[in-house]
């Protein structure tokens, strides 16, 4: 729009009663509200409704995570691998014959029933212990394994 077509603009404004003029300012402000609103406000809050379920996903992504492996950091720090190992044969009903530290490795000897001794072994690695070594045999309906176990 040149110089000229400000002028006839001026002119029609002018030629516009002051009720005309206050009614014309109104529309515009109300346009301008409405195109702030539809441009600005609305997208925004989309946004932020799509950040705040995203949010609350992973949270419980992570919860479910937490959920389904026990922390190895917590359980290996707060106890050491023989106390750990002891507590947990008991536990679960078997009968440790024999245990010897070696450094940062464990040598056990441990008897009890198949399912419970098998499942113990896989709870140790669960929680952090790597096995080194597995010799398992059957004794009188008894499953002996000997283990050697290393944090």
């Amino acid at each position: 729009m040149g110089v000229n077509g400000w002028r006839v603009l001026q002119q029609a404004w002018g030629n516009l009663s002051r009720r005309e003029q206050g009614l014309l300012l109104g529309l515009a402000g109300l346009l301008s509200v409405a195109l702030a609103y539809t441009a600005i406000w609305q997208p925004t809050r989309q946004r932020l409704e799509v950040a705040e379920r995203q949010h609350r996903q992973q949270a419980e992504l992570n919860a479910r995570i937490q959920r389904a492996e026990p922390s190895r950091i917590t359980t290996a720090a707060t106890r050491p691998l023989s106390v750990r190992v002891n507590a947990s044969a008991t536990a679960v009903g078997l009968d440790m014959a024999e245990m010897e530290v070696d450094g940062d490795s464990l040598r056990l000897a441990v008897k009890g029933e198949a399912n419970a001794l098998l499942h113990w072994l896989d709870q140790q690695e669960r929680e952090g212990a790597v096995l080194q070594s597995l010799t398992l045999e059957v004794r009188d309906d008894v499953l002996e394994a000997r283990v050697v176990l290393r944090q």
